[in-house]
């Protein structure tokens, strides 16, 4: 099944948002001919069946995009994945509801970087509920004692026992050793549609079994991905938080890293020097409801949040932005705070720009196994028409983007209007 054709729109009286320069157009008319944006300029005469929105001098900007989410896991807790009486299908309606969610915040694509998520993708592109463009990464791909290994402590090695992890069952991580497992589950992904691969190249916070300080992979199991997806003419990114694990991934051709909030500026500098992506992202402060040894592991992460982008910025780093909420589905509402939580370090048009024509730069890395053809993260003519019509100027005040429901009067993906107030 396809979504139905929509009618033309016509945008009138609208003040585009130049992302990449920074600044709004004089008032203007725009018109959205089936899935893009087919003219821009004013006195356009709209048929008898365009649909006319006037603008009333309001924004016209570029859908938001969020590189690093992971649909499935963000909209159930840990309890409800680990109910051995959960299924596939529960998890999957939670992960719909909360991608209906995040359409009406505003973002029209998102980059979704381990989970069950091809069934999800499938529906949405099939016009059966609504929600977000999705380039999908299918399971996270891990080392045992990864920070992809859920198990829980009565799961035994896969290996050993020939018992099949329950994550593994439900397509939410492989867990692989070895150049020849590690290129059996690239290449299974990829079979499945991923657009690109994710794998675990370090501790992480969310994970029982690893602390942050250990690096995951050896060189030739890193290889083993990186050349596949290569063939497939995609590429790698890496959870990663330290010099080493980062280090160790970019040697072997890994094109994106996620998180790095225990760089130093030497790595920094190479990143920049070898032109890999750095996809980061703001984590919030511990809190009395963590566990303490998630307390323990957060933070120095949470303090490297300062030097981070500070330094990633004066080195000149390619930068794409994204929220990574696991396992706690009330932190959904706040996607759009999130991204306000670096103002301490980018202006508010560096932030339009972040979570729109940059992030669609990085997607764009994923070549010919992008899900999607054309043009995103701007307001031109021939790019695809997803955009908001924001109800005021989010460059003089960006933080109108924290509150989508008062503030985004108009909604729209891929020419189809999913919110006209």
């Amino acid at each position: 099944m396809t979504a139905p054709e929509s009618p033309d729109t016509l945008f009138q009286n609208v003040r585009v948002l130049d992302v990449k320069a920074g600044k709004l157009s004089e008032p203007t008319d725009v018109l959205i001919a089936g899935t893009t944006i087919s003219e821009i300029g004013s006195g356009q005469q709209p048929s008898p069946s365009t649909v006319v929105i006037d603008g009333n001098g309001r924004t016209l900007m570029p859908g938001m995009i969020d590189n690093h989410v992971h649909l499935v896991f963000g909209s159930s807790t840990m309890a409800q994945l680990y109910d051995p009486n959960g299924t596939p299908d529960d998890f999957g309606k939670r992960a719909l509801g909360s991608a209906g969610d995040t359409l009406m915040r505003g973002f029209t694509a998102i980059r979704d970087l381990g989970g069950p998520i091809f069934p999800v993708k499938a529906a949405i592109d099939g016009g059966l509920v609504p929600g977000p463009r999705i380039w999908p990464s299918g399971a996270m791909i891990s080392q045992t004692s990864g920070h992809g290994d859920f198990r829980t402590p009565d799961e035994p090695c896969r290996r050993f026992s020939g018992i099949v992890p329950r994550a593994q069952q439900i397509g939410a991580t492989f867990i692989v050793d070895g150049h020849d497992e590690v290129l059996t589950a690239a290449r299974e992904n990829l079979r499945l549609g991923a657009s690109q691969l994710k794998l675990m190249a370090g501790g992480g916070t969310s994970s029982a079994y690893d602390p942050i300080d250990v690096t995951q992979f050896l060189p030739d199991e890193f290889d083993a991905a990186v050349r596949a997806a290569d063939d497939w003419n995609t590429y790698v990114t890496v959870h990663a938080y330290t010099p080493r694990s980062v280090r160790r991934a970019i040697d072997a051709g890994v094109k994106c890293i996620e998180h790095g909030q225990l760089l130093d500026r030497p790595t920094v500098d190479y990143i920049a020097e070898k032109e890999v992506w750095l996809s980061g992202q703001y984590l919030i402060p511990n809190n009395e409801t963590m566990a303490p040894e998630r307390r323990a592991k957060r933070g120095p992460i949470v303090e490297g949040n300062d030097r981070v982008w500070a330094m990633a910025k004066e080195a000149g780093v390619k930068l794409a932005w994204g929220t990574d909420f696991l396992f706690e589905p009330e932190m959904n509402e706040n996607q759009n705070k999130m991204l306000l939580s670096l103002k301490e370090w980018f202006s508010s048009a560096d932030l339009l720009r972040l979570a729109t024509y940059d992030n669609a730069q990085l997607l764009a890395l994923s070549g010919p196994r992008s899900p999607y053809a054309g043009t995103l993260g701007v307001v031109e003519t021939g790019a695809l028409a997803d955009l908001i019509l924001v109800n005021g100027d989010p460059l003089a005040d960006i933080d109108l983007i924290a509150d989508p429901g008062k503030n985004f009067d108009v909604i729209m993906k891929d020419g189809k209007i999913y919110k006209n107030q």
